[in-house]
């Protein structure tokens, strides 16, 4: 605070020869007093095909051959941001000395093959729990991040979601090729399905970052996740209830329990 009271009074009457330019991620800790004295202009993310297309006319610039698959993961992971994507574009061409594919850049951001993740989700969305843990076994013993796993799987559960409200969204260019042709292979599953296996996958991130053990916290995430596959949704459930009847009291019906809603929302 004292710095910029001290920066003040330059700002206030500054010499003529003189421009400032000030640049910063995190305005609300600029003072009113400062950000009153100056004109402000509020950048933007950079759009994610605008920003694969930049990436890609530098890499022709630099005689660097690079993959599509690889400019999509450089732009997904640097979020809008030209900066982060230029750093992390760098260190891929270091990485594979002038040609970059999407196993490199994998393997530099601690990510998982695409396909990979899909055929995860797959196992997990058909409760197929001895698949699934063999595979996201496989996937970490070939160096993926369980964390990662586990964000790249939610947000695959987002894409799958958007897709099946906007179809419009496979033709995006930050999509990858195998997201494009297996993601319309789940617009089939009903939407609380598939909402409720974000809620879980986004709990799951919280619970990994807390356990001692990250990767015994993602596959306890897993197992909830292809375990709640076979439950019915809420709408299922009650559907049930009218259809069969409140259990009366009598003795034959104790071995007949209903269904009892959970605080949890995917558990029964």
């Amino acid at each position: 605070k004292s710095a910029f009271n001290a920066l003040l009074k330059t700002l206030e009457e500054p010499p003529e020869h003189v421009k400032f330019l000030f640049a910063t991620t995190e305005i609300e800790k600029v003072p009113v007093t400062v950000r009153s004295r100056c004109q402000r202009f509020d950048l933007r993310r950079i759009e994610p095909d605008v920003l694969i297309n930049h990436l890609a006319g530098i890499c022709a610039k630099e005689n660097v051959q690079i993959e599509r698959e690889a400019l999509v993961l450089i732009a997904r992971a640097a979020e809008g941001s030209v900066r982060d994507s230029l750093s992390l574009l760098d260190q891929g061409i270091a990485h594979g000395a002038g040609n970059v594919n999407g196993e490199i850049v994998r393997v530099m951001l601690g990510l998982a093959d695409r396909a990979r993740i899909i055929d995860l989700f797959d196992h997990l969305m058909h409760g197929r729990m001895h698949d699934a843990l063999m595979e996201f076994k496989a996937q970490y013993d070939l160096g993926a991040d369980p964390r990662q796993i586990i964000a790249d799987l939610a947000e695959f559960s987002h894409f799958a979601t958007r897709l099946k409200v906007v179809p419009e969204a496979a033709i995006s260019q930050d999509v990858t090729e195998a997201e494009r042709t297996r993601g319309k292979n789940f617009v089939s599953l009903p939407m609380n399905v598939l909402s409720r296996a974000w809620q879980i996958l986004l709990k799951g991130l919280s619970e990994i970052d807390s356990a001692p053990r990250p990767v015994t916290a993602a596959e306890m995430v897993l197992i909830r996740l292809a375990y709640a596959a076979d439950l019915p949704t809420p709408d299922e459930a009650l559907r049930r209830l009218k259809q069969e009847g409140t259990p009366s009291s009598s003795a034959g019906s104790s071995s007949r329990r209903p269904f009892r809603w959970c605080r949890s929302s995917w558990f029964w």
